[in-house]
């Protein structure tokens, strides 16, 4: 391609046009492309070279852009510039050559190219914005193309076939697939709708609005052309699918935008997997062929490394599944076979025994092995398919050993596996639905054939059998049995009655038997025994529930779906209960870091601090489980449990602090605290911090400002003072050296109590202020606080039911962070692990003062099954060293939200100690920005991670994930967390 001097383009740009800017040679195939930055505005130069341009072509051009008219609000597209003389076309001779100069309008964004992250929201915009064009485009009319030659056209794929020998043996196995495929669809594709189109909305020529998933341009009309309408969309996906993990997650979500623009019909769909082929196999001849005829230009070569990536993709994909896939997206159900087999199933007349042979007659019994289902204990329990059989043979030898059978649809938990592991562009999801029904009877027994038949596919090493059944005389069904002993007589092509021995299940086998049925052959697509919630609909249709066929079995209901779950809370529960997240989650199952809910999803728990130790640990479970099994009663009994985790407990605090009272809550703790102060004082009088919270019971509610200084309250009580919220970064007074200004306000809280002739009962104060933000102590606040709470006669109660137990890493509890000792502390939320478990704990003189007579009495405080579980979440911290594990990925953690914030501005502050950390969102003012963290969490949510916010104007993002997190999971929420900071335009979320 022609070379020319930035300086030649500058006086061409000025003397046509009259335009003086920047000058910058951009990437072209045929033009000479450059762009023009003005103050005024900025542009784009073509210059075509009139040897290998027809002017005809560039007036087609034109005329497209001309039709469009700039586009609409939503699309903006070039529009031509005239020159001084008013011509959109300047022929030009340049240094003997002759070219052809236009001006076109610059699109501003940045190029799809250029775009880090990718979201299903991006590729749906991109599918809402090509069908856009097409629907401009499907009225405009123009002689140009009608009889053009266009190698890029894929209805002209044809001209491929003579340079297959181009390619090696391994490279052309791909080429000769689709080439082949595409001739099979050549005279349904000819039949197809026909229009202008764009023909190239490629990674180049689209245009992003930055940090956002909005596409706002498309540009460079140098390849429309007149053709199947259908292959606009082919090429479309075809670029959004390079370099995606998952190629058909990409491409359904263009389709599914496109469709909502410029409705498809059920024949394009239908052939849309081949004319993806034969856009590969177009580009990658044209770069075989560019190579060899231009190595100097690497254009030609730009996306032949991801053609080849995402044709090998492409082809491991069935066509026949991608067909229903993509018409199932654009509402156009399977049918046919789909009535069929509900025709045959209603007049079949089969029964379990037809199936299954024992040597001793046994019953069946339905057995749900679903992720919601109370069959199934701990996730430890199952976590592998071994785990799972001996789980269920516990099972069968309590129902008498009867033979177990289910599975359909149902979520398994064993797997919930790395092997099933799917990385999404929304996150990580698990292939943990079962197309199948199994049956378990850990004896052996005999497997007969169910349906006549002819056997199509044995494999005795994976003890796989399938078996060939006519509907009528064209269309067929097939019936797959796995997990079993062949029998040596059977081999392939054999005619099999019905009740054929087909081969033994012996007890040996860890694999349940395994029953399917199929209605596509397994040369379409081979079975497949698991799939993601979000293939279901397709894969029932392609793998319908084997228990249809059965007269006896009633197929399970579906559970209640979130809708009726969200109407009966509101009938039957109180109305001030509220749930996370715009669309509520229904949580089922617990595991470690994260939370399942009833689709198997694992979400990344971020802010569940009740689970200290992990959901569901399984330590904590088996002490629990183990006591309860014996006894659990009140405190008034004589049991070593009650003493061993008292022991235990106080060893974590200072010498000065050795009296414990149990109870059950978070609320209780710090209700009976007010009690002792007050008790020990004779005063009534609190001082608490501004947005601090302290309970939901009355005596709580009234010294927490986060409850009556919000919606609902009424302003604080005349015996609570309350105190500025102490944070340095954007309350009444900034800075780490602020503590002493804050404190202060305690010294006024006082006086204010004196004025009116009393003394403080006490100060409280959480050691990290969690509802208020997560908001770090300054320096010396709390050294001070304590110091003239003293002095003026009051105690100090610290509020650890948030940070307690080793969550701040350095220290155990989170008052030793500031060098004092309180004389109450209150410990509520990760002492039980999940279990309604609290303390309080005091001083020797504040326990004598509260024993004045009157019983304290607890009904469950205390219980041995409490305490065996206390006693075991303190012996675990220690064993797995998970004090400093909070400490470790608490820094870690804290260090990656840094570098973010160096990023994104939007992150205002971040803060907190160990996995007790929050970060701020604000505009550039610290402004908050309620509406954008709202947004954030619920983002988060839809890709996995469970997130909240907090401080008095919801925009603080806490963080107080189990203590077992590890750095890989901390990693896994940091990624996401920038690729949703990366595409959101946070400073103007509106909710």
């Amino acid at each position: 391609m022609e070379k020319l001097s930035l300086d030649s383009v500058k006086e061409i740009v000025h003397s046509l046009y009259n335009i003086t800017g920047t000058i910058t040679p951009l990437p072209g195939e045929l033009d000479l492309n450059f762009s023009v930055k003005t103050n005024a505005g900025d542009y784009i130069l073509k210059m075509a070279s009139r040897e290998k341009c027809k002017l005809n072509f560039l007036k087609f051009q034109n005329n497209i852009l001309k039709h469009l008219k700039g586009g609409d609000t939503g699309l903006i597209l070039p529009q031509t510039i005239p020159s001084i003389k008013e011509n959109l076309i300047t022929e030009l001779e340049i240094e003997g050559k002759n070219f052809y100069i236009r001006l076109l309008t610059w699109i501003p964004g940045q190029l799809w190219s250029e775009n880090s992250f990718f979201t299903t929201g991006l590729l749906f915009e991109l599918g809402v914005k090509a069908g856009k064009l097409t629907q401009h485009l499907k009225n405009f009319e123009d002689t140009y193309p009608l009889q053009r030659k266009f190698h890029w056209d894929i209805s002209q794929t044809s001209w491929t076939k003579e340079y297959q020998h181009l390619f090696d043996s391994e490279k052309k196995k791909y080429i000769k697939y689709f080439y082949d495929g595409f001739e099979s669809i050549e005279n349904q594709l000819a039949k197809c709708r026909k229009s202008i189109v764009h023909n190239d909305i490629n990674d180049r020529n689209i245009i992003v609005q930055l940090n956002s998933e909005k596409v706002i341009g498309l540009i460079d009309f140098g390849d429309a052309t007149y053709t199947a309408t259908i292959n606009d969309l082919a090429v479309c996906i075809t670029y959004a699918m390079m370099e995606k993990k998952q190629v058909l997650e990409a491409a359904i979500e263009v389709i599914k935008g496109y469709h909502a623009s410029f409705p498809l019909k059920k024949e394009e769909l239908e052939i849309l997997y081949w004319l993806v082929g034969a856009r590969l196999i177009i580009s990658l001849t044209k770069a075989q062929l560019n190579a060899q005829n231009e190595p100097e230009n690497e254009y030609h070569q730009i996306s032949a490394a991801g053609g080849w990536e995402l044709i090998k993709k492409w082809h491991r994909i069935s066509p026949d599944f991608a067909r229903i896939l993509f018409q199932n997206t654009c509402g156009y159900k399977e049918k046919k076979k789909v009535l069929l087999f509900k025709e045959y199933s209603q007049a079949s007349n089969y029964h379990l025994s037809d199936l299954i042979e024992t040597k001793k007659t046994a019953s069946f019994q339905p057995l749900n092995l679903d992720i919601s289902s109370n069959s199934i204990s701990n996730m430890e329990d199952v976590r592998t398919r071994e785990k799972m059989a001996n789980r269920i043979q516990a099972l069968w030898l309590e129902e008498n050993e009867k033979i177990f059978f289910g599975g359909y649809n149902e979520v398994r938990p064993e797997l919930i596996n790395e092997k099933n592991r799917i990385t999404t562009l929304n996150g990580d999801f698990w292939k943990n639905l079962f197309l199948g029904i199994q049956f378990w009877y850990f004896k052996k027994f005999k497997l007969r054939a169910l349906i006549p038949g002819k056997i199509i596919e044995l494999d005795e090493t994976e003890k796989i059998l399938i078996i060939e059944h006519p509907f009528d005389n064209k269309e067929k069904f097939y019936s797959i049995y796995r997990n079993l002993k062949i029998e040596s007589s059977k081999e392939v092509d054999q005619e099999i009655d019905k009740g054929s021995l087909l081969g033994t299940h012996k007890p040996t086998e860890k694999n349940a038997f395994c029953f399917q049925l199929s209605l596509l052959s397994p040369q379409m697509l081979p079975p497949v025994s698991n799939c993601l919630q979000r293939e279901k609909e397709v894969y029932n249709q392609i793998f319908p529930n084997p228990l249809a066929l059965f007269k006896e079995v009633k197929i399970a209901e579906n559970r209640l779906d979130s809708e009726t779950l969200i109407s009966e809370r509101k009938t039957y529960l109180g109305k001030s209960l509220s749930l996370s997240y715009k669309d509520p989650l229904k949580i089922v199952r617990g595991d470690g870091a994260y939370l399942i809910d009833d689709k198997g999803r694992k979400y990344l728990d971020m802010v569940n601090n009740v689970a200290h130790l992990g959901h569901e640990h399984k330590k904590v479970v088996d002490a629990g489980k183990k006591q309860m099994e014996m006894l659990n009663t009140n405190s008034r009994y004589l049991h070593e449990n009650i003493l061993l985790f008292a022991k235990n407990l106080l060893a974590t605090f200072p010498k000065e602090l050795s009296v414990v009272h149990f109870v059950n809550s978070g609320s209780e703790a710090n209700e009976l605290a007010i009690r002792m102060a007050k008790s020990h004082t004779g005063q009534k009088d609190f001082i608490a911090v501004e947005v601090g919270y302290h309970g939901n019971t009355n005596a709580c509610i009234d010294i927490s400002s986060y409850k009556f200084d919000g919606k609902g309250g009424k302003g604080a009580p005349e015996h609570t003072q309350i105190v500025p919220l102490p944070d340095a970064f954007r309350g009444k007074y900034r800075g780490h050296q602020s503590g002493p200004r804050y404190a202060a306000h305690i010294q006024d809280a006082i006086k204010s109590i004196y004025k009116k002739n009393r003394k403080p009962a006490a100060f409280i104060c959480e050691s990290i202020i969690s509802c208020g933000g997560q908001i770090e102590l300054p320096q010396d606040y709390l050294k001070l606080a304590y110091q003239y709470t003293r002095k003026a006669g009051g105690v100090c109660i610290a509020d650890e039911v948030q940070v307690g137990c080793g969550r701040l890493g350095t220290n155990f509890w989170g008052f030793q962070e500031h060098a004092v000792i309180p004389d109450i502390v209150t410990i509520g939320k990760p002492l039980g692990n999940g279990h309604p478990l609290a303390a309080v704990v005091c001083t020797p003189e504040i326990a004598n003062t509260f024993a004045n007579g009157m019983e304290y009495f607890n009904t469950f405080g205390g219980n041995p099954v409490s305490c065996a579980i206390g006693k075991k979440v303190l012996e675990v911290i220690k064993e797995e060293n998970l004090q400093e594990n909070a400490l470790e990925i608490g820094n870690y953690l804290k260090e990656q939200l840094k570098t973010l914030q160096n990023q994104f501005p939007v992150i205002g502050d971040v803060r907190g100690k160990g996995l007790f950390l929050g970060f701020e969102l604000n505009d550039k003012n610290k402004n908050p920005l309620t509406n954008a963290a709202s947004l954030l969490v619920n983002k988060m949510k839809a890709r996995g991670v469970l997130m909240s916010t907090d401080g008095p104007d919801n925009n603080v993002l806490k963080l107080k994930p189990p203590i077992i997190i590890n750095r890989n999971q901390v990693d896994y929420f940091i990624y996401h967390l920038k690729t949703v900071l990366q595409t959101s335009n946070l400073n103007t979320s509106k909710i």
